[in-house]
């Protein structure tokens, strides 16, 4: 027997999510595959066979290989978190605490809250303390059923900070068995003040030109040269970064063959949408605001709608993310938790319960948001998001008979066992 090999039987329900070669949308995005009496072999850390039990043991039973029974339960592809912001200290459970109470956002951030806060203490905090707070906030995510996670910078927006925080990502794949995509995101918000050119001053707009200059001209090159992220993210909204000032950034990020991601349409109809597409994002993230008209008018598109139940949840917007109409525009959509330093969920499979009546999809669309298009989200489609021969043994093994169960168990769903790579790890 070797590292990373396992056999996982008589699973009640084996949910393959088959991957044909592109992200499901339309009328395939919540085609689950379902194999009753599932099994899945996995040899040196890769999956070799799927199907039923029996076809699965005549080829691959073997008694010095540890063995897994399903039985009752349900298998499915590790899950796939696309969206999170894990390095951060400080803390605003107060802020959430007084929004419930009455105050609205701009009366939070007026008294010094809300992300500026977080940049501040980000920034103040040694690498130690950061680390720590991703190991532990790692292990969380690892027991939410994610054996993939996309972790953003963001807290940092000068660029000595931001190449600190994308160093210490780098750094913390030690300290969890999750494989991890790392993706910058010096165009969060525009901080009030910049390493390059002191006070930005009181002026939004011009603040606002001159920290995309900064970005541009001095922070992209020195993070493509740093090496280590495989993103850009940039925010289009109303008050952070233009539709022209993201455009300009992710053409810039293209020029020097950084991906990249957009935070769209969060807080109010911003173009976000739009501007991700035209930019030929690969995936826009939130799209709260983002109005019908603008869905229909863009059509179907490559870039994935990556959608945000529980900030939509936490932070009272009085709109949803029109799902149905992003599936039925032939859009695929992906599903995750936006785990930040305002939002501290970390169970994607808890996420799942909670998207599926938030937005009107059905568990299978959930579960593919989380899984097969998650990964095409993260460029990571060719090792992991299905049960596919070829890919990752990353498995996860569910109390429950059938995946639709899932999304009635809000908030408790058990997960019995992660499996990365073919390794146990809960």
């Amino acid at each position: 027997m070797s590292a990373g090999d396992l056999n996982i039987v008589h699973a009640s329900a084996l949910v393959q999510v088959h991957d044909s070669g592109t992200a499901r949308r339309g009328a395939t995005q919540g085609e689950l595959d379902i194999i009753t009496d599932g099994a899945i072999a996995i040899r040196g850390g890769i999956i070799v066979a799927v199907g039923d039990t029996h076809s699965v043991l005549s080829e691959h039973f073997d008694h010095d290989v540890p063995m897994i029974n399903a039985r009752g339960r349900t298998v499915l592809p590790g899950l796939v978190e696309c969206h999170s912001h894990p390095i951060f200290d400080g803390e605003r459970h107060d802020e959430y605490a007084e929004r419930l109470g009455g105050a609205s956002l701009a009366e939070v951030a007026a008294k010094g809250g809300g992300i500026w806060r977080s940049v501040v203490a980000t920034r103040a905090a040694d690498d130690t303390t950061l680390l720590a707070r991703l190991t532990a906030a790692y292990a969380r995510v690892l027991a939410g059923g994610v054996t993939t996670l996309e972790v953003k910078s963001g807290y940092g927006l000068t660029v000595a900070e931001e190449l600190r925080a994308l160093r210490l990502l780098d750094a913390s794949r030690a300290s969890t068995p999750i494989q991890l995509a790392v993706t910058f995101l010096g165009a969060h918000v525009v901080p009030r003040f910049s390493e390059v050119v002191g006070d930005l001053g009181d002026d939004v707009v011009q603040r606002g030109v001159d920290y995309t200059h900064l970005i541009d001209t001095e922070m992209l090159p020195a993070v493509v040269a740093q090496g280590l992220a495989e993103f850009q993210d940039v925010t289009v909204e109303d008050g952070f970064f233009t539709p022209a000032q993201a455009l300009q950034l992710i053409r810039r990020s293209h020029q020097l063959g950084l991906p990249v991601r957009v935070h769209a349409d969060a807080w109010k109809p911003s173009e976000g949408w739009r501007t991700a597409v035209q930019g030929g994002a690969i995936s826009a993230e939130h799209l709260t605001y983002t109005p019908d008209a603008e869905i229909l008018d863009v059509g179907a598109a490559d870039t994935v709608a990556v959608l945000l139940p529980i900030a939509e949840l936490i932070y009272m917007t009085d709109r949803r993310a029109n799902a149905r109409l992003f599936i039925d525009q032939q859009v695929p959509v992906a599903i995750a938790t936006d785990y930040c330093s305002s939002i501290h969920a970390t169970s994607l499979l808890n996420t799942l319960a909670t998207a599926a009546p938030w937005f009107r999809m059905t568990p299978g669309e959930v579960i593919v948001g989380a899984t097969l298009n998650a990964a095409y989200s993260l460029g990571r489609q060719a090792t992991c998001g299905s049960l596919d021969v070829g890919k990752r043994g990353d498995v996860i093994v569910v109390d429950c008979p059938h995946p639709e169960e899932i999304c009635l168990a809000v908030g408790a769903p058990v997960l019995d066992h992660v499996v990365i790579a073919g390794t146990l790890h809960s």
